[in-house]
């Protein structure tokens, strides 16, 4: 998809002239004691390999987790079952990686148009076959023990107001999170062990840091996070560094790819004009906690190397990358005031 922007906005973050002033943050809880940042690489990046010899790749090249995605390769909604998820599981333990996330935005999961039928269809059956997808999903992930699954709202048809397509995304959310609770009940597992998280995509009905905020402000859960992508936050944001920052302390993932001229590719780390540098500085002033996912998924032809590279060049960028798993999260913000946010439209 092209960016919403044309005109080139600033990409390198350390240059102050001309700099879009961010929108006031509301205020945090007490900032966290800064602690080793984790690093996982997304399996939609690694298709040609089976699900098992994916995770044994990332190993091998030093990553602490995986963030699974859901396709026929690897994570089929319509047939993964118990058997898999015990196979998955031993593996992780072979190996030591953690199944940080489960990403459910495969293009063509239920449809040849790439991304439909979207949460926001204005036609209900529509609407509901994808409701159906992301409530396999999440049943998957509370099962396989994977603690986030990661979610878009695909796009809002042209003749479609953006009020009325927010009362179908909060109506289709209020039920996933049913589900969610559902699940982590039926399972004996207590509120908070698998969450939603929110994905904004540039062209999407919401593409934005702040609109995904409002969401999360409308719905008041606190299984519903923001999982930010740093390559979508340079398209769409005019101060991508100051987004980043302003909403980390409801950011429970975030993805990251390099990007060049603003144009929605995904590159390896270290091949656009990301600096990502100031990256890992607004992550440690920001005490960020939660998992860097590199997401590239159109390198598999190349993914042994696309994922030694990204790890290289964010290990030299980033600091504290790696350390112990399972760490408190850090009280999450009061975000009522991001319902007024200004929506990108």
């Amino acid at each position: 998809m092209s960016p919403p922007h044309p005109q080139p906005v600033r990409l390198s973050f350390d240059e102050t002239e001309n700099a879009v002033p961010p929108t006031p943050a509301p205020t945090p809880g007490p900032t966290p004691a800064a602690t080793p940042l984790r690093l996982a690489y997304n399996a939609n990046g690694l298709r040609s390999a089976t699900l098992p010899d994916a995770v044994r790749v990332l190993a091998d090249r030093g990553y602490d987790g995986i963030e699974l995605s859901l396709n026929g390769q690897h994570v089929d909604p319509w047939s993964f079952g118990d058997a898999e998820a015990d196979a998955l599981r031993r593996v992780l333990d072979e190996t030591g990686l953690v199944a940080c996330s489960l990403a459910t935005g495969d293009p063509h999961l239920l449809s040849e148009l790439p991304f439909e039928p979207a949460l926001v269809d204005p036609d209900p059956l529509e609407r509901a076959r994808r409701l159906d997808l992301l409530r396999r999903g999440i049943r998957i992930a509370v099962r396989a023990g994977v603690p986030l699954v990661a979610f878009s709202t695909g796009s809002r048809h042209p003749a479609v107001v953006a009020a009325q397509a927010d009362r179908w995304l909060d109506d289709g959310i209020a039920q996933l999170l049913q589900v969610l609770s559902d699940e982590l009940d039926a399972a004996g597992l207590p509120t908070g062990a698998t969450v939603l998280g929110m994905e904004p995509e540039p062209g999407f009905h919401v593409q934005t840091n702040a609109e995904v905020a409002a969401v999360i402000a409308r719905t008041g859960s606190d299984s519903l996070w923001l999982s930010q992508d740093l390559g979508h936050t340079v398209v769409v944001e005019e101060d991508p560094l100051a987004s980043l920052a302003l909403h980390l302390p409801i950011t429970r993932h975030l993805q990251v790819e390099d990007i060049a001229g603003r144009v929605h590719a995904h590159l390896v780390p270290g091949d656009g004009d990301v600096d990502f540098r100031s990256v890992g500085q607004a992550l440690a002033e920001g005490g960020f906690d939660g998992w860097l996912s590199v997401e590239l998924y159109d390198h598999d032809a190349v993914h042994r190397e696309a994922a030694q590279r990204a790890r290289e060049h964010l290990l030299t960028t980033i600091p504290g990358l790696g350390g112990p798993v399972g760490r408190a999260r850090p009280a999450r913000i009061d975000l009522d005031a991001a319902q007024d946010a200004s929506r990108v439209r």
